[in-house]
């Protein structure tokens, strides 16, 4: 089946950092098309699918927010069974009361991730040195990078930073360089007005020297320019404390389910 072309979709306004997470899980799912394309990603009332079918549970998501136990069945459980690849199925908000058809499927719960959202771009004192939006030629540093920290294969790598990134003016891949080295990456997708983070990634020996947190603060100074008026991700909870700092709020904390044998890396 074909997917919802979703950058065509409506473009509501920014919701509230309160509005109990409706639409920003929508515009979580919708900006998933940097990594799953246009035709990987499908949604509807209450639920969304971006499957990659890459070997990597991360790669391959679904998102229930409905009460009702079909929708999770017809729309996110069985289609990830479908894709036969690793797969993790998010239960956010009134979703959450249909885990136990997860659990008599023999699914178990993986832990929980935060949905951030920051809806001030503004308050940031930008250093943009050594920051550039990376063209062609710079990607295959940057998926190195990415999978050198989140232990990636090469086709997964390329997945979550696709060629795409350069042809598209609503998705972008960046860099922040020092001393003529690649030591931290991020992606964006332009969505309805909101910049949405995947795949960042620092270099392990350069953490905690503040490269992160400067890199996002001048993308988002970038964007803000160019019309963005707030900002959205999903986090590691490692991740949590450096997104708080920099101004996002957890809007809700999303329950991440997956099959025994695909959470502990033997699919």
């Amino acid at each position: 089946m074909r997917g919802v072309e979703l950058a065509d979709a409506p473009r509501p306004g920014v919701p509230a950092v309160d509005s109990g997470g409706t639409e920003w899980w929508e515009l979580l799912g919708r900006s998933a098309r940097i990594w799953a394309g246009p035709r990987g990603v499908e949604a509807g009332e209450g639920w969304w699918t971006a499957l990659s079918g890459q070997s990597n549970l991360n790669y391959n998501l679904a998102c229930c927010h409905a009460r009702d136990t079909g929708v999770l069945v017809d729309r996110c459980l069985d289609p990830t069974l479908r894709v036969g690849k690793p797969a993790l199925i998010m239960l956010s908000g009134p979703g959450l009361v249909t885990a136990q058809k997860l659990v008599e499927s023999r699914w178990v719960t993986v832990g929980a991730l935060p949905l951030m959202a920051l809806c001030d771009l503004s308050a940031f004192s930008t250093d943009d040195t050594g920051v550039e939006r990376l063209d062609r030629h710079q990607l295959d540093a940057a998926r190195h990078l990415l999978a050198e920290c989140y232990g990636l294969d090469r086709g997964t790598a390329e997945t979550a930073i696709p060629d795409a990134v350069v042809d598209s003016p609503d998705l972008a891949a960046w860099g922040l360089y020092a001393e003529g080295a690649l030591v931290s990456c991020v992606t964006t997708v332009l969505q309805e007005g909101v910049v949405v983070v995947w795949s960042m990634a620092t270099r392990r020996e350069s953490q905690r020297r503040g490269y992160g947190r400067r890199l996002l603060e001048s993308v988002l100074n970038d964007q803000l320019q160019r019309g963005a008026s707030a900002s959205l991700l999903h986090s590691s909870l490692a991740a949590e404390a450096l997104y708080r700092h920099l101004g996002y709020t957890v809007i809700e904390y999303l329950q991440l389910w997956s099959r025994p044998r695909w959470a502990l890396g033997v699919a």
